[in-house]
């Protein structure tokens, strides 16, 4: 809870120095899991941003605008009951180019008697047609909350927090992003799960007077078989 302050405040300090862009939409996600041995696992997502806000616009800030689709597979190798290792492949779908992206990550889960907390570490490469292409590091920190007694049980309802820094680098040019997000959750039982919440994330902390939020509302849909 501090660290969300932390940033929050941070935001609003940087509100007040820099020109803020800001802009918001609906994002739905779906993702489909499912393994294909003991150890090994194959997750396919996808992913859309539908911006519905722009303070840039100057005719009408209130408009729709279709912004970007990712489809996304992942495979995933469990090192144990707590740690998970996984490789993947993102096609991004976008006005003016489409993107390619490699992705590596760790998935680290840490229990207790009231809640579950995540630790995601992940690198990414994205790749252009004609620009040099984007690295990203990222570190993502999520806890899970049931709302009915001390455990998750199917049929009942929790809260998800998460925050995620990350630090990209393109040709010299360094920036950071924060993406700081709070949903509930349905459980509905161990292979369908539901959330819906509110996404926030703003990056060019490191580009002069460019400074950007944005704000989803977002929904998704988890499919396990």
């Amino acid at each position: 809870m501090k660290q969300f302050i932390f940033i929050l405040a941070t935001c609003f300090a940087m509100n007040s120095y820099a020109q803020t862009r800001s802009l918001g939409g609906f994002f739905p996600e779906a993702s489909l899991s499912y393994k294909i041995s003991e150890k090994y696992s194959v997750t396919h997502k996808v992913e859309s941003q539908h911006f519905v806000y722009n303070d840039q616009t100057l005719d009408d800030k209130f408009d729709y605008n279709h912004s970007l689709t990712d489809l996304q597979t992942f495979v995933g190798r469990r090192l144990s009951p707590f740690i998970k290792v996984d490789i993947g492949y993102q096609y991004r779908i976008e006005e003016g180019e489409n993107t390619h992206r490699p992705i590596q990550q760790v998935s680290i889960l840490q229990r207790s008697s009231m809640f579950r907390i995540g630790h995601r570490i992940r690198t990414d490469q994205t790749f252009f047609k004609n620009e040099k292409f984007l690295f990203r590091a990222r570190y993502r920190l999520k806890s899970q909350i049931p709302l009915n007694g001390v455990s998750l049980d199917p049929g009942e309802n929790y809260l998800a927090f998460s925050n995620e820094i990350i630090y990209m680098t393109q040709d010299g040019d360094d920036d950071i992003e924060n993406r700081l997000a709070g949903a509930l959750g349905f459980y509905i039982d161990d292979k369908n799960k539901f959330e819906v919440g509110l996404d926030y994330r703003t990056d060019d902390y490191l580009v002069d007077n460019r400074f950007r939020n944005r704000l989803w509302f977002k929904v998704g849909y988890y499919k396990s078989l």
